[in-house]
Formats: C-alpha cells, structure tokens, sequence
C-alpha cells in the first residue's frame, strides 16, 4: 500500500494535481478553467477531468483511464501532444471521443506504469494551456 500512495504522489506531481487512494484505486482530481463561446455568450467553466489508476501490478503496470473535456479548437493540439510524446503508447492504448459543437469528451484507457500514463496526459494539457496563451 505504501507503494501505491508514493506512485500517486508522483502521478500527482507529474498532473499538477490533487490525488486521493481509496483501497487499491487512485483518483487524480486535475481542474481546468475554460471560456466557452456559444451564442453569442460566454461562459466560464471550471472542468473537473476524470483520471485514475487501479490494479497496481507488481510490474508497475495498472489500469488507467481519463475522462477529459475539451474545446473544439483544443483537439488537434491535444491529440498532437499524446502521439508526440517520447513515452510510446503502449498496445492496450485506446481513447474514444463524444463530440459536440461547442464540448468534446476524450475517453483515454491503457494499461501501463501509470506515470506513463500521466507524464504524457500532463503533455497534452500543456499543449492545449500553451496554444490558449497565443
């Protein structure tokens, strides 16, 4: 157990986020404020991003998965960012998308060394925070 609460303080780190264990799953609470444009209106939301591993294995290996909430405008730099990554997906990488016109949802699920799993999901949030910053 001891194990697991260092990895989620790593993980954390690497997210620049809050982490809380409970039993043998780890949820990283990550935060993210966005202008939404829609109508002529703007809204500001803060975004609450699903993130988590469980099943720590003895080869460092566990399950991760991500709920992540995007602008239309942020995908492409997103995605970018996860592919360019030096850290290679590995071949039990998978991600879906819901999308609609002004929100995007990307599920991503791997089973990896969850600070893989983080350091390259932490890239991907700072192409988006750096593109929005141009």
């Amino acid at each position: 157990m001891e194990h697991l609460e260092q990895l989620a303080e790593q993980v954390g780190m690497l997210m620049n986020a809050e982490v809380e264990v409970e039993g043998r799953e780890c949820l990283i609470k990550r935060k993210r404020t966005i202008n939404i444009s829609s109508h002529n209106k703007n809204f500001i939301c803060t975004l609450d991003h699903d993130i988590s591993f469980k099943n720590l294995k003895d080869n460092g290996k566990a399950f991760n998965q991500a709920e992540i909430f995007l602008l239309p405008g942020e995908l492409a730099s997103f995605v970018n960012a996860l592919h360019q990554h030096p850290i290679p997906f590995p071949t039990s990488y998978q991600h879906r998308m819901d999308i609609n016109p002004d929100i995007i949802c990307v599920y991503l699920s791997s089973e990896e060394p969850p600070e893989d799993f983080a350091a390259r999901l932490s890239a991907a949030f700072d192409a988006i925070e750096q593109n929005s910053l141009v």
